[in-house]
């Protein structure tokens, strides 16, 4: 009988393990939503305007006090800086759940509706000029003012009077962090029709005191990972014309040492689909340039420094389009195989054999997440300098440092079952 009992044991925490690595059930997320929420770091934003594309920063706080209400501030600034704001949200109100999203397993599109309050307070002169050049009746925007919104026209965003906003967003959890929704490359408000396609850099506890790494301590630490994508992330991208386009990857990093790295992106054809059309392998090395708590602490300017590029065409489609007008030096693409584009002309990724590739960036760890810099909303490379971010992309995880997390937890959980 004691037997029986210890193998019952056993069997329910690897029923509880199994649990733990599945994404969450409604009621889960419901239950892990209460709580205050921030931003880890400034959020480097696409805003289009007259055809083209410029950068925001954005720092969000939300407060969820039950699971159908939330009040939320969401400040907007013209640079990394973080002191010249532009605009400032603060509102409250209720939150419906839709259903699951059909691009990101586990998540779920919600409907904030800002019933309660909405209170935008507009802080450089320009945008002042701009709402009230549209603006019809009912408000006369002045500069540093909160203006109570919430049943008031603002024509700007297209807000109707009588009728408080309501926005759409994904919320989605991995481990402890929250995540909401991300459209396009362009900026673009989720709504029923147009939902989010890919997540947003994490929402991080307001209570959670992180001791930052140290450099030696992030060194040790993201070579012991194979870090990956959560989920598909959105990217600007370039087509034929070199406009810029909404495109879907995912990345796989490693470091074979501190001073080294392999990276691989892979790219699909749309948000819900599972077979890439190409995978683009980079291999090169890593220098160290500097501390960057100025973007977040423990954070680190590095640049990355590309010595091999290679090539897996995976749809007939791509290797057709490839083969087309080759560059002299480069042979005929074939379906699944690995092609060396190292020193060569490729003009359709951006490769010159003239021009090694370089990025200035920013590697950062935190718990068993580690975070590049967020890329250029014009989908150019952050390279030279001038073009670097100082804002996070999405993170990447570990999933065999998480899986191995579990089993050592289970393992000691087995161990001790053997005593009692």
């Amino acid at each position: 009988m004691e037997s029986i009992s210890k193998a019952y044991l056993i069997f329910l925490l690897l029923g509880c393990l199994m649990t733990q690595t599945n994404s969450l059930t409604l009621d889960e997320i419901k239950d892990q939503i209460v709580n205050d929420w921030r931003s880890l770091a400034l959020e480097l934003n696409p805003f289009e305007l007259g055809g083209q594309i410029f950068p925001t920063y954005v720092r969000r706080q939300w407060n969820f006090t039950s699971d159908s209400e939330f009040s939320m501030k969401i400040e907007i600034f013209n640079d990394h800086s973080g002191s010249n704001r532009r605009q400032t949200y603060e509102g409250s109100g209720i939150i419906t759940y839709q259903g699951e999203s059909s691009s990101i397993q586990g998540a779920f599109l919600c409907q904030f509706n800002l019933n309660k309050t909405l209170i935008l307070t507009l802080h450089t002169d320009e945008v002042v000029t701009q709402f009230n050049q549209i603006q019809t009746e009912g408000i006369t925007w002045v500069k540093d003012k909160p203006q109570d919104i919430t049943l008031l026209a603002v024509p700007a965003f297209n807000k109707l009077a009588g009728q408080p906003l309501v926005v759409y967003d994904l919320i989605y959890f991995h481990d402890n962090y929250l995540y909401m929704g991300e459209v396009d490359a362009f900026g673009n408000v989720a709504s029923l029709e147009q939902p989010p396609q890919g997540i947003c850099p994490p929402l991080i506890p307001f209570s959670d005191d992180t001791t930052p790494l140290t450099l030696e301590e992030l060194k040790e630490e993201m070579v012991t990972g194979v870090w990956s994508s959560i989920a598909k992330e959105v990217r600007p991208g370039f087509d034929n014309q070199g406009q810029v386009i909404t495109i879907y990857i995912t990345r796989e990093l490693s470091f074979p040492d501190d001073s080294s790295f392999d990276l691989i992106i892979n790219r699909f054809p749309g948000p819900g689909q599972t077979e890439s059309l190409l995978d683009f392998e980079m291999i090169g090395s890593l220098i160290w340039e500097g501390d960057a708590s100025s973007v977040v602490p423990g954070a680190q300017f590095t640049q990355f420094v590309v010595n091999e590029v290679y090539l897996t065409p995976k749809s007939e489609a791509i290797v057709s389009a490839f083969n087309q007008n080759l560059p002299a030096g480069v042979d005929p693409f074939q379906l699944n195989q690995r092609a060396n584009l190292t020193q060569k002309d490729f003009p359709g990724l951006g490769l010159s054999k003239d021009e090694q590739v370089k990025e200035n960036d920013i590697i950062y760890m935190r718990q068993n997440r580690l975070y590049l810099g967020a890329r250029p909303v014009d989908g150019s490379r952050p390279y030279p300098i001038e073009k670097r971010t100082y804002s996070l992309s999405d993170d990447l995880v570990d999933p065999e440092r998480s899986a191995s997390k579990g089993v050592i937890i289970l393992l000691s959980l087995v161990i001790f079952s053997v005593w009692i």
